[in-house]
Formats: structure tokens, C-alpha cells, sequence
């Protein structure tokens, strides 16, 4: 009997030691606006184990909204926000303690418009769904409408429009004639008999798109744990660029979000090919690109504050280092 009680006691501490991982977990809360494709290093980085190799517990939430979800951020209610990194830089501005510590992708929204629409000189007096209307991919999309010969008033803006479900709902219902997002959506819409009419990433390749970003205060207290998240996100990046990963990271996909699998392949190429940022790296150029538009749209003074009233790259650096040593 004692025996017995002995190994039963051996036997439940091997468990308790090689479930310590699962069992001790910190649960991360990060914030994202929709179920797109910038999502899909997390995709990887949970269905390969690197989040619950790092002892973390990662819980996406999906906020559906920027404003929403960098309040929620404020609030404590989310650790972690991936969104546009302008968005950052207004917060910094209002006076809130964000900063950007990673980069996810390049600007891969695509222009969505109806049939029909076939140039930009067709978007004359057609009315275009928005977000918010000082985000930065639309004061970029600006910047392409008027290379190309339309100015502020040649088109009707519908500001405050939602995220992209409800952007598109917009366009379906005949209240908008365009508006943008990004795949694996933009191709849905492709699909469901709209036109891609162009993409931010061929006119601006160095620009940050989406971004990763958090509370000083709480990276501060944290950093241990956002270096682990960071880890696991460019294990994820790094095993995405991988082409022979190409079938598996489709599948990962197609088992998250329930759309029609002929999306998924031309995601991939979309993201992982043109949008995706190696290491998560913050680049300095890109980054001023930011500020120099904001500046253009007067949402900042000159002269501009440097990136590091913004950003950080020290949680980058060190996470990729650490991997480096391994």
C-alpha cells in the first residue's frame, strides 16, 4: 500500500511538472480589430506551441473598432493592441502612455469598389466608406487618389463607418461605391463579385501598416513577458516566410476563420509575400514616413518629436537576439 501510495504521488508531480507550463500560464489579452490576415503569425504562433512555450496564455479579442480597442487598452481591459501605427501616435499625442513595440505588416489594404469602376477617373463623385476619416491608410489612399488626379471633393467621404464588415455592408447596400480592407476579406469581396481596384502596398512598400503596441507602464512592469510574446510572434514570422510552410500555414488559417478556402491561397501571397516584416522589426525610415504624413495632414506640428516618443525597439532587439543565441 505504501508502494502504491508512493508511486501514485511520483506519478501526479511528473504530471504537475511537465503540465507546469499550461498550469502557470499568463494569460495575454491582445486586441485586434477584425479576423484578417495580419493576424496569422498569432495563428502560427498558437497552433505551433510557441505562445505555451513561452508560458504564455494568449486571448484574442477581436475589438471590431480602433477607438474601442485602444480604450480598452487605456482602461487595462487589453495588454497588447495590434492597429495602424498612426493610431499610436495620436494616442502619445492626447497625452495616453502607448508605444509601438514591433511591427506586423506593410500596408496591404486593397481598394475595394463596385463593378463598374474601372479607373480612378470612374471614382469622381462616388461615395468611399471610412473608418475614421484621419486614419493613416486613408490619408495614404488620399495621397494615391490625388497622383492620379482626384482631389478632396471630386469624391464623397463616409466617415465613421465601422470596421470593415461594416465598411462593406456599406458598399453592398449601394450607401458607399468604395472603401478598403484587407485580405482575407478584400478577396471575399473579390469573389462575391466586387473589383480590387488597387493596394496601398504598391504605392507605399516602406510604410508600417499594421503594428504592435502596449502601455509603457505595464512593458515596464512586464518585460520579461513581452519579450517571451515577442519571441513566439517572430518564431511565427520566421516559420510564415518559410515557402514549404506554405500548405500548412493555408491550413492553420483555414481551421481559425471559417471562408471560402479559394480566399486563403491568394492571402498568403498577399501577406506573407508583399505585407509580412521580418523579425517584427521597427524601421526608422518607415516610421518617419508616418510622422511626415501626419504632419502633411496637419495631425502634428513641426518640427516632429523623434520615433522614440512612440516607439521602442528595445523588446524587438532583445527577443530576436535571444533568438539568435539558441
Amino acid at each position: 500500500m505504501v508502494h502504491l501510495s508512493r508511486s501514485f504521488w511520483t506519478a501526479g508531480l511528473l504530471f504537475l511538472c511537465l503540465a507546469g507550463g499550461t498550469l502557470h500560464a499568463q494569460t495575454l489579452r491582445v486586441g485586434v480589430i477584425s479576423e484578417s490576415a495580419n493576424n496569422w503569425p498569432m495563428w502560427v504562433a498558437e497552433a505551433k506551441g510557441y505562445f505555451r512555450e513561452g508560458g504564455l496564455d494568449v486571448k484574442v479579442v477581436v475589438t471590431g473598432e480602433s477607438i474601442k480597442q485602444l480604450d480598452a487598452l487605456a482602461k487595462g481591459e487589453l495588454e497588447i493592441t495590434h492597429q495602424a501605427a498612426d493610431h499610436f501616435v495620436k494616442s502619445v499625442e492626447q497625452g495616453r502612455n502607448f508605444f509601438v513595440f514591433m511591427t506586423i505588416s506593410r500596408p496591404i489594404f486593397d481598394f475595394i469598389v463596385v463593378p463598374g469602376i474601372r479607373s480612378y477617373s470612374d471614382l469622381r463623385g462616388k461615395t468611399i466608406a471610412l473608418d475614421q476619416l484621419t486614419t493613416g491608410y486613408w490619408l495614404l489612399y488620399r495621397k494615391v487618389l490625388a497622383q492620379n488626379g482626384l482631389k478632396p471633393g471630386d469624391y464623397v467621404i463616409q466617415g465613421n463607418s465601422g470596421g470593415p464588415e461594416f465598411r462593406m455592408k456599406a458598399v453592398i447596400e449601394g450607401r458607399a461605391q468604395a472603401t478598403y480592407m484587407n485580405p482575407p476579406a478584400s478577396l471575399e469581396a473579390v469573389a462575391d463579385g466586387l473589383t480590387r481596384l488597387t493596394s496601398l502596398a504598391e504605392h507605399f512598400p516602406d510604410f508600417p501598416g499594421s503594428s504592435g503596441g502596449a502601455r509603457r507602464d505595464w512593458a515596464k512592469q512586464n518585460e520579461a513577458t513581452l519579450v517571451k510574446y515577442l519571441r513566439a510572434y517572430i518564431r511565427a514570422v520566421d516559420w510564415l516566410l518559410d515557402a514549404s510552410n506554405r500548405d500548412e500555414a493555408i491550413a492553420i488559417a483555414s481551421r481559425r476563420v471559417k471562408i471560402d478556402p479559394k480566399s486563403w491561397p491568394g492571402s498568403y501571397d498577399a501577406f506573407v509575400k508583399t505585407g509580412l516584416i521580418p523579425k517584427a522589426a521597427i524601421s526608422r525610415s518607415g516610421f518617419q514616413q508616418v510622422l511626415e504624413l501626419m504632419a502633411e495632414s496637419d495631425l502634428l506640428k513641426l518640427p516632429l518629436a523623434p520615433m522614440e516618443k512612440y516607439a521602442d525597439t528595445s523588446y524587438q532587439e532583445k527577443a530576436a537576439a535571444g533568438l539568435r543565441t539558441k
